[in-house]
């Protein structure tokens, strides 16, 4: 069987600017040297982080996580997991769980946690975070994904239908969005294939959601090639 959370930092990593860093700031046995750009790399090695110590900071701070998500975000070490889309938190080997501990001290989860919305990351055009959605229970926490709108702060009018049906789909979809901007291929055509990944999800309730990131980077492309042809 193929192990999804391998398969997600190997994608991920194809694409040279998702590992710069701040050299100062990465352990030694996450340095990667320099690529042939002269840039400086990290490396995801793999994680050792205890399931127990997500059970702990879950209590803490009254969240319910999905399974797949504690799997995924434990299985490596890595310090940066973000696209155009989202942003998800890093596992730094000297600091753990530091990241994911952040994102619920902040005010806004402080008032979507009590109403079993529980963020996890942050939407990549800073709309707001990512959000399990655990009203309705479900096996193995395998919640929803919706984004929530931060100027709603905390109203639930500021939350989106469905995007993603699992954390799962979510990185399927993620896998196959950096495999395919490898092969220098169009953001916003590879944002419509979602809807074949995730059916339930992306491509039912998410469909006007990921249409307008689409739409939003054709704009965006079209703009760059008439600046160019200026």
């Amino acid at each position: 069987m193929t192990d999804i959370n391998k398969q997600f930092f190997e994608a991920f990593m194809l694409i040279d600017i998702n590992r710069m860093l701040n050299v100062e700031e990465c352990p030694a046995a996450m340095k990667g040297g320099k690529n042939k750009r002269g840039w400086n790399e990290w490396k995801a090695i793999p994680g050792n982080l205890s399931v127990d110590l997500y059970y702990d900071l879950e209590k803490e701070f009254n969240v319910l996580l999905p399974e797949s998500f504690i799997n995924w975000h434990r299985s490596h070490f890595f310090m940066n997991a973000e696209t155009q889309i989202l942003r998800l938190p890093i596992s730094h080997p000297d600091q753990p769980l530091k990241h994911l501990r952040e994102i619920w001290e902040w005010v806004i989860p402080e008032k979507l946690i009590p109403q079993k919305l529980y963020p996890f990351g942050s939407e990549g055009n800073d709309t707001g975070p990512f959000v399990f959605d655990g009203r309705k229970p479900v096996a193995h926490n395998e919640f929803p994904v919706r984004v929530y709108d931060h100027e709603y702060f905390g109203d639930l009018k500021g939350l989106s239908p469905v995007i993603f049906s699992s954390f799962t789909k979510l990185l399927e979809c993620q896998i196959h969005f950096t495999t395919e901007l490898n092969k220098d291929r169009n953001d916003y055509e590879i944002i419509p294939e979602f809807f074949r990944i995730d059916p339930n999800g992306a491509g039912k309730t998410g469909k006007d959601y990921w249409n307008g990131w689409a739409g939003m980077m054709k704009a965006n492309a079209d703009d760059l090639a008439a600046e160019n042809d200026e």
